[in-house]
């Protein structure tokens, strides 16, 4: 907690602050080097998809507006749990049997959810979880809810057929062969998810699968994501054996060799204090096991879980600090340098922060400006796993975008460090350019977090809410993007560049646009 409060900063100090932009030349300068005449692609959204674990606030349209700002960044949402939720028998659309051995269902109340979805903007995907706990022989309730498989899957197939068949018939075909399907959530943690075997879940994806595509042949469909195999575990992890099932495996519900699948997701999960060295690992290897099959060469390699977790083995779940605005800022330079397609993020504000800006949305608003355009390539002379510096170089609407980050693993700002960085390349040299936009987050300008949990301390018995509602007008005050003293852009041989200084959770955002 003393660490949280290290760097609080009252709102008139929000106002008159400034970075320092130069520095007297030392040893230890950082180098960073944008090279403008070599693009390494478009800079993609990776974000675009919400996971909800309870779609019911949808139904209500009252809500929308506020749904809406509160999933600014989702084109998507994700429907986790939506055949089930935490009670086992919350969203239950099973009815019982009929003589001839098929579901009773009514899916009234999902279909007003999906309705709710599109009204509201996004475009729903479908997330088949959890089993109804009436079609398992001893439903099991753990942590999300019913995790044991189904007793028949002539029930469980004829339930999912008919829910397949209940969106087309509202919704198109069209449509909805556009949307997705993931069979469960993170098969393989042990009783979280699922109770059952590996070969069990093997079952239970491939009726599931037969039973959507029965309806929409050419249906987007995909496995639960699996633990990060990079992980180590209490126990063996099998979520990556799902790869060898589908290639090769025989089909539990058609008898062939083989089953369908169009993506292949993972979580990964961060703790403060701790690299995420294991990131690129977690994607490669799961890239190399489906290149093994040529059928699967091309599937896309997704993040479906992701944020800051834990601190100190206990859950954080988001940081609403500078030290979530420079965690953000280096995995969006991880994760395009990867060309990881999308990557679902719990959670974009603080449960903390009652939907005030933090650092990660600022970062956020950034990143949705600069999608579409040209990144540049970039090489930094010094950085580390636990002392990350890059910067995301795009250009776009005949300007040019940075984001300079530094970002330190453990919550301490450290000290601050030169960095130079260079921009050359013929777009740099053909034009003469001047800094239009220039921000800072770091630990001077953090944000109201830290003066929040000041508050919080200081309230007492009294609610976070209460406290929140009390000193809202200064937490926006507090929140607000700080501007910062644009830094000296100077000439030399090999293009334009300029100098800062950055502590252990820096993110500085500049535009340069030609000076005429």
């Amino acid at each position: 907690m003393k660490q949280l409060l290290k760097n609080i900063i009252l709102p008139c100090a929000l106002a008159c602050c400034g970075i320092q932009a130069g520095y007297s030349e030392t040893d230890g300068r950082i180098e960073i080097t944008v090279d403008s005449g070599e693009n390494s692609g478009e800079f993609s959204n990776f974000w675009n998809v919400y996971p909800v674990t309870d779609q019911k606030d949808f139904l209500d349209r009252k809500k929308h507006a506020g749904l809406r700002k509160d999933y600014k960044y989702a084109d998507y949402i994700n429907c986790v749990r939506f055949l089930g939720g935490i009670d086992l028998k919350k969203d239950d659309y099973f009815r019982g049997v009929d003589e001839k051995g098929e579901a009773i269902c009514d899916f009234t109340l999902g279909i007003e959810m999906i309705k709710g979805i599109r009204e509201c903007g996004f475009t729903p995907w479908i997330v088949l979880d959890n089993v109804p706990a009436a079609m398992c022989d001893k439903p099991t309730k753990q942590r999300y809810g019913n995790t044991m498989p189904p007793k028949d899957y002539k029930v469980w197939s004829s339930y999912i057929r008919q829910l397949t068949q209940a969106l087309v018939e509202q919704f198109g075909a069209d449509e909805v062969k556009q949307w997705r399907f993931r069979v469960g959530t993170e098969p393989d943690l042990l009783d979280g998810h699922w109770s059952g075997t590996k070969e069990e879940y093997f079952a239970h994806y491939d009726h599931t699968v037969h039973a959507v595509t029965s309806v929409i042949p050419d249906a987007i469909i995909g496995p639960g994501n699996i633990l990060d195999p990079k992980k180590k575990r209490k126990w063996e992890l099998w979520g990556i054996e799902i790869i060898d099932h589908c290639a090769k495996g025989r089909n539990y519900a058609t008898g062939k060799v083989g089953t369908p699948m169009h993506f292949f997701s993972t979580s990964y999960y961060t703790s403060v204090g701790k690299s995420d060295s294991r990131f690129s690992g977690v994607i490669n290897q799961v890239r190399r096991e489906l290149k093994r099959y040529p059928q699967f060469a091309d599937v896309p390699v997704e993040i479906h879980e992701f944020g800051i977790l834990s601190e100190n083995g206990e859950w954080i779940i988001g940081d609403g600090t500078e030290f979530g605005g420079s965690w953000m800022a280096h995995f969006a330079d991880k994760i395009n340098t990867l060309g990881v397609p999308r990557v679902y993020q719990w959670k974009w504000n603080s449960n903390k922060g009652g939907g005030i800006d933090t650092p990660i949305s600022h970062v956020m608003d950034r990143l949705e400006k600069m999608v579409g355009g040209a990144r540049l390539q970039t090489t930094v002379s010094e950085s580390s796993e636990m002392d990350r510096v890059g910067c995301i170089a795009v250009a776009k609407d005949g300007g040019l975008d940075l984001m300079i980050f530094r970002h330190l693993a453990v919550r301490d700002n450290g000290k601050r460090v030169p960095l130079r960085l260079q921009l050359q390349g013929t777009l740099m040299s053909s034009k003469d350019w001047s800094i239009k936009e220039a921000s800072v987050i770091d630990g001077d300008h953090p944000g109201f977090m830290h003066a929040q949990v000041e508050d919080l301390e200081k309230a007492g018995k009294a609610g976070k809410k209460e406290v929140i509602r009390k000193n809202r007008a200064k937490y926006e005050k507090m929140s607000k993007l700080s501007e910062m003293p644009p830094p000296v852009l100077a000439k030399d041989a090999s293009g334009l560049h300029l100098d800062l200084e950055l502590d252990g959770h820096s993110v500085i955002l500049l535009r340069l646009e030609p000076s005429n």
